[in-house]
């Protein structure tokens, strides 16, 4: 008899283990139907999953704990693609030993990594190296496959010396291949560039041979130069021949800086103003006052004390309640986004909630605000404007209007 078996004889069982034995059969039924990562997805959801483990590890482990449970899904999508994927092949995988932790993020340390390694992660400034690299060689000993999804078969499976002389029966299948990795390649490219909270940094050296359309070329004429690092001094007499040797990068250029000078992310108002926006991010119509494990787990997040925490949630529910709480009423809106991301003329903004008003089609542009007045600061009247010009752009013809939350309920319209 396996433990799950046991946990399902309800008669011989504890109260206290029963409900153990229903919630596992409900997570089986999850599994048998759902691909790994959809199962996984859904515990998570109806379990609280990573919550509950946080609140149980050991604090010198509970970074390392909350960073593993959120990528074990992700991970469930990296074995084979997430094509053909069972729970069986997924945990053969993990036991197998070839799926790689995500690594911890250390204050103050610069984290070297791939784009696909950088999926999910964030940082105020990222560094693109080598962005003008020269293109790839064509392949050569290479096989073409035509296979229409709804075919049984492939209808053509062809081998080629090389890429540049391909007979005439594979030659358009080679240009539907190539626009397919330029696509793949522009899907690259969004990914490193969304990485950037607040700053993003591109270098290049100069290639042997120029590309034609390379990450360099294509972020060029919308970043501003940086200098040169000044030289060091030639090395002296009898200074070893290596001191003289200088590495700089010829090309480094960046986005123009945000909208707004951020706030110190480690300063009391900016996480409890985190916080509030944390609490708000996470609500949903219908759910009522924030639970008291959500607060907990807020202040732990942000290191603030439980009464601080009690404040972030009380203006977050001020603000749900206030002149604005018709943008969480789904009667009201028919299209609504939380931390939306958004590229501007070379800048990359986070919109704290965009929605659409049902009827009239018309766009508002939220921002949560601490402070009773935000109104009668010049910068965040400038940064809420810039988000406005950047939904309008994204929607030519419609109206978009602007609009702080504050913390007192207000409801503060910019013109």
């Amino acid at each position: 008899t396996s433990w799950f078996e046991l946990l399902q004889q309800e008669q011989e069982l504890a109260p206290g283990l029963r409900a153990i034995g229903v919630v596992l059969a409900e997570w089986k039924a999850l599994v048998d139907r759902l691909p790994p990562h959809d199962a996984l997805e859904e515990i998570y959801k109806r379990a609280g999953l990573v919550a509950k483990f946080a609140a149980a590890a050991p604090v010198p482990l509970r970074a390392s704990v909350v960073a593993n449970l959120k990528a074990l899904p992700g991970a469930a999508l990296d074995v084979d693609g997430g094509r053909y994927a069972t729970p069986y092949g997924f945990v053969r995988a993990l036991k197998a030993g070839h799926i790689e932790a995500p690594p911890l993020a250390v204050v103050g340390a610069v984290r070297l990594l791939t784009v696909h390694g950088a999926k999910g992660l964030e940082a105020p400034v990222v560094l693109m190296l080598d962005t003008d690299s020269a293109p790839p060689r064509a392949e050569t000993m290479a096989v073409v496959v035509e296979w229409p999804g709804a075919a049984p078969a492939p209808w053509r499976f062809a081998f080629i010396a090389s890429e540049t002389r391909p007979p005439p029966c594979s030659f358009e299948a080679l240009q539907v291949e190539r626009t397919e990795r330029q696509r793949e390649e522009l899907n690259a490219l969004y990914v490193a560039m969304t990485r950037a909270k607040g700053r993003l940094v591109i270098s290049s050296v100069e290639p042997h041979l120029a590309g034609d359309a390379s990450w360099w070329q294509r972020l060029l004429p919308h970043c501003t130069p940086l200098p040169s690092p000044p030289e060091t001094a030639p090395a002296g007499a009898g200074a070893p021949a290596e001191a003289a040797t200088v590495f700089t990068l010829p090309h480094l250029t960046a986005l123009p800086a945000p909208l707004s000078k951020a706030a110190d992310p480690d300063s009391d108002e900016s996480r409890f103003g985190q916080a509030m926006h944390r609490l708000l991010e996470g609500w949903a119509a219908g759910t009522g006052e924030f639970p008291p494990a959500v607060i907990r787990r807020v202040a732990r997040e942000f290191m603030l004390s439980p009464a601080q925490a009690q404040d972030a949630a009380a203006m977050a529910q001020a603000i749900l309640s206030g002149e604005g709480a018709w943008a969480w009423d789904r009667a009201a809106i028919d299209w609504q986004g939380n931390e939306v991301p958004l590229h501007h003329e070379g800048t990359v903004l986070r919109l704290d909630r965009l929605v659409r008003r049902a009827g009239t089609g018309d766009w508002w542009v939220l921002d949560y605000k601490t402070a009773s007045r935000p109104e009668r600061d010049a910068s965040l009247l400038e940064q809420l404007r810039g988000y406005r010009s950047a939904v309008q752009a994204a929607n030519p013809g419609a109206t978009v209007h602007a609009a702080f939350l504050t913390g007192t309920g207000k409801l503060v319209q910019v013109p």
